[in-house]
């Protein structure tokens, strides 16, 4: 039996969404751009497909959706729209937000904000730099970190920018959407958020920027043709976007059911393990986060060697971001939130989909205490 607790990295798309996708191969759906009968059938499949995206969003329009080849894409998009001013980010967000800030013409014109022992970011560096800046503002902070599942304050983050000229806020809410609540109006939410269909049983190789309104100052990262408002040029990915907007109306359907069942399982897994691992911390425990995300310190056990455990015994997690847990670095989340590096190497993510069941909740939380039990007595022979 193999039980996935690495939805965070990705999610298994659902019978409906392959068959939308199989759907789109098979029906004839041409090129979007063509003016024919098979041009117009990708034009519908696209146009429902954003109104299938908005459905997990308030205060954003159709125009406002512009399809990309998933987060990753859309986050350098909007950033890249941004080189023009100074960009304030945070120390904890995706590398796809960081390395895209490195690569900024102006270095000195970004700045990185630190955050507090719960992964909140401050709020008051924040306050001060909006007010002491001078020109263009491009605020880039996640609504929720794909490792811990901590929820930043978006609605804070918000007010504090709302009426200062020349600025865009930006969400990456890749971990968020289909998830919490995203709201777009001014004032109450970020103008525009990045999101990917993967994250929430959509296929993979699909996501979205989704702006609040007209007035958004987005560039195109690519040149060529006029898909998609003249924002990404390329032919559209017109099955998996089909994909994409049968999960996001199959979420939308049944979404306060579908949280209520990951943040039930999420505390059922918790609850396991605090009896059975006493010892064990739970990061950002008192922080508000995402009802499907937890990163568990195991102290003294290789959390690398605890993942081939579980994997062997057919239960999937992660060390961290799936962009970056190949790398033998400690996390840079982690590292920010204050753990030392041996403490981060200890440390393991799970995450939860609306698919799991409390049975095969159980029988991980038992893997995982009998793998942490293995490890811990090989260490004491050793010693």
């Amino acid at each position: 039996m193999s039980i996935n607790l690495d939805a965070a990295a990705n999610t298994p798309a659902t019978p409906d969404v392959i068959a939308a996708i199989v759907a789109a191969l098979e029906g004839g759906a041409g090129n979007a751009a063509s003016a024919h009968e098979f041009g117009a059938r990708s034009r519908k499949i696209l146009a429902a497909a954003r109104d299938s995206v908005l459905r997990l969003v308030d205060g954003a329009f159709e125009e406002g959706v512009v399809f990309t080849s998933g987060c990753t894409e859309a986050n350098n998009m909007v950033l890249r729209s941004g080189f023009a001013g100074t960009l304030v980010t945070t120390s904890v967000e995706h590398p796809s937000i960081l390395r895209a800030a490195a690569q900024a013409p102006s270095p000195e014109r970004v700045h990185v904000l630190g955050v507090d022992a719960e992964g909140i970011v401050d709020l008051a560096t924040l306050t001060a730099l909006a007010a002491s800046i001078q020109g263009p503002l491009l605020v880039s902070i996640q609504a929720a970190n794909s490792e811990t599942g901590i929820l930043q304050p978006i609605d804070k983050i918000a007010a504090i920018l709302a009426g200062r000229s020349q600025t865009l806020f930006h969400s990456d809410a890749a971990q968020a959407f289909g998830k919490v609540p995203i709201d777009l109006a001014e004032g109450r939410g970020p103008d525009v958020i990045t999101v990917s269909a993967h994250k929430l049983h959509g296929p993979m190789g699909v996501g979205a920027v989704v702006a609040g309104t007209r007035d958004v100052p987005l560039a195109p990262l690519l040149f060529g043709g006029d898909q998609e408002h003249g924002l990404r040029a390329g032919t559209e990915a017109v099955p998996l976007i089909a994909g994409f907007g049968v999960a996001c109306d199959e979420r939308a359907s049944t979404l306060a059911g579908s949280v209520a069942h990951m943040a039930a399982l999420r505390e059922r897994f918790e609850g396991r393990l605090r009896t059975a691992v006493p010892d064990a911390i739970l990061l950002g425990a008192s922080a508000p986060r995402l009802p499907n995300i937890m990163s568990i310190r195991f102290p003294g056990i290789d959390a690398m060697a605890l993942a081939g455990q579980l994997d062997v015994r057919g239960v999937a997690a992660s060390q961290g971001s799936a962009c970056s847990s190949q790398r033998p670095e400690p996390s840079h989340v982690l590292t920010a939130l204050g753990l030392t590096e041996a403490e981060a190497f200890e440390t393991l993510r799970f995450s939860v989909s609306a698919l799991n069941s409390a049975a095969e909740i159980d029988i991980a939380a038992d893997v995982v205490a009998a793998s942490v039990s293995l490890l811990r007595n090989r260490s004491w022979q050793l010693a």
